[in-house]
């Protein structure tokens, strides 16, 4: 907040205002009625659609044009990429320029929705979780980043959430543990699944790099270059193979 206060410091932005509804006069033309809160639930909603698909687009052709093929030279060889006549300051610093925009247009949506935005909007686990979608997605791909978003949105707020929810309801109805005969009432609130998210993420993520760290859907790029290796293995392995049979 200082020398000018843009974001009011750690006191954070208050009374955001949302939007206003423009539609909201032809729906009541047509007939169609609804409360505010419905009606902004559903313009957020196909809002946040709207971004992601222009985000998609305006990926997918610089992922196409020198720009991309650019960021891919100099995440694969710094040294080679600037041989070759890339500057890489200004590639970097447009890299992050892109990726800042997307995030700031987010964040003016996710500001209006909540009425209200500071520093603790955005806590460690906000970067843990992002970082899951990445890994478990598959860097480098559209498809799988959408993929590992809803997966790790899945399991945070409806499994993990949906566990302890349903875990407070078998105590209170006096529910036992079978075989054991042990009464979840004295199950204690400490080890509830929703508090152990740091650790469901982080078991998730070795789980990912050690078995799958390509990621759900991997970069086509990568994806072709594992099976051209393949491809290159076979021959190699087919006289032994065939050696062997012989013998």
């Amino acid at each position: 907040d200082k020398p000018i206060n843009l974001t009011n410091g750690p006191q954070g932005i208050r009374a955001i205002q949302r939007p206003p509804l423009f539609f909201k006069p032809v729906l009541t033309a047509l007939g169609i009625t609804a409360d505010d809160a419905t009606l902004y639930a559903l313009y957020f909603y196909f809002l946040v659609l709207l971004v992601v698909g222009f985000a998609v687009v305006i990926t997918r052709r610089l992922e196409n044009s020198w720009v991309g093929r650019a960021w891919t030279a100099i995440r694969e060889d710094e040294l080679a990429a600037q041989a070759m006549g890339i500057p890489l300051v200004r590639m970097k610093l447009g890299a992050f320029a892109a990726g800042a925009s997307f995030a700031g247009a987010m964040g003016m949506i996710f500001g209006a929705k909540q009425y209200f935005i500071n520093p603790e909007s955005f806590t460690f686990m906000e970067s843990i979780g992002v970082l899951a979608m990445v890994i478990v997605g598959g860097m480098g791909s559209i498809p799988g980043a959408i993929v590992g978003a809803t997966v790790v949105t899945v399991l945070n707020l409806q499994v993990l959430k949906g566990l302890s929810l349903l875990l407070n309801q078998l105590r209170a109805t006096d529910a036992v543990i079978p075989i054991i005969n042990y009464p979840l009432s004295r199950w204690p609130t400490q080890l509830d699944p929703a508090k152990y998210e740091r650790l469901v993420f982080g078991i998730l993520l070795v789980i990912m790099s050690i078995l799958r760290p390509q990621g759900i859907i991997p970069e086509r790029r990568h994806q072709l270059e594992l099976e051209g290796r393949r491809a290159e293995a076979a021959p190699a392995l087919a006289p032994t193979a065939g050696g062997g049979a012989d013998g």
